[in-house]
């Protein structure tokens, strides 16, 4: 296998998971969210056959869960803060030979199997791809060779993550693919159709 995705999920605990949204829909809600949101990576990312598949757990690796052990190598985020945790992800898999690695979080209802497919093939003609959100942030990283640098002082978890890369990228004179915009479930304005999947 040539290329790698990396999947990073937080494990689901009520009170632990989709925090912001918590604050108005209520923890018990927000951790149905964030399951059907895991459910939904799963779902487009099981039958990815030609990509070895990693999932990094943001605690502990849980004995069982319903992520095929055969399917999915698991793993702990390592590091301290976001951007710290995806590069040494990233550094983890190229150490192993891949050629190509993306990295995706499950925030995502509109992710798609296709969405990476295009990420990896955009790869072919580009050293960096990203999957911007509606809210500045990324819910797509993807890259042909480590850039370390790209992942070092961000503003994680603001509008301005996903500027301050691409100005990053910019200066190191990377080439990027920017895929479709989509809308990361932070907010209860962001549920739209899932906006039925909670119990008032």
């Amino acid at each position: 296998m040539q290329k790698a995705l990396l999947i990073f999920i937080k494990n689901p605990a009520l009170g632990k998971v989709k925090t912001r949204l918590a604050k108005t829909v209520g923890a018990q809600n927000a951790l149905k969210i964030y399951q059907f949101l895991l459910d939904h990576t799963m779902e487009i990312t099981f039958n990815l056959d030609s990509i070895d598949k990693f999932l990094f757990y943001n605690e502990f690796i849980p004995t069982k869960d319903e992520w095929p052990p055969n399917m999915y190598q698991k793993d702990i985020q390592k590091g301290d803060g976001l951007g710290e945790k995806m590069k040494q992800a990233f550094q983890k898999v190229f150490n192993e030979n891949y050629k190509k690695v993306v990295l995706i979080m499950p925030d995502c209802p509109k992710m798609s199997d296709t969405l990476i497919d295009k990420a990896f093939k955009s790869l072919d003609d580009h050293d960096i791809v990203l999957g911007p959100t509606n809210d500045g942030g990324y819910y797509l990283i993807g890259m042909k060779e480590l850039t370390p640098e790209i992942f070092e002082n961000k503003a994680y978890s603001t509008d301005k993550v996903l500027d301050q890369t691409v100005e990053h990228i910019d200066k190191l004179k990377k080439t990027w693919f920017k895929l479709p915009v989509l809308v990361d479930i932070d907010m209860e304005e962001d549920l739209g159709k899932l906006q039925k999947m909670i119990k008032k």
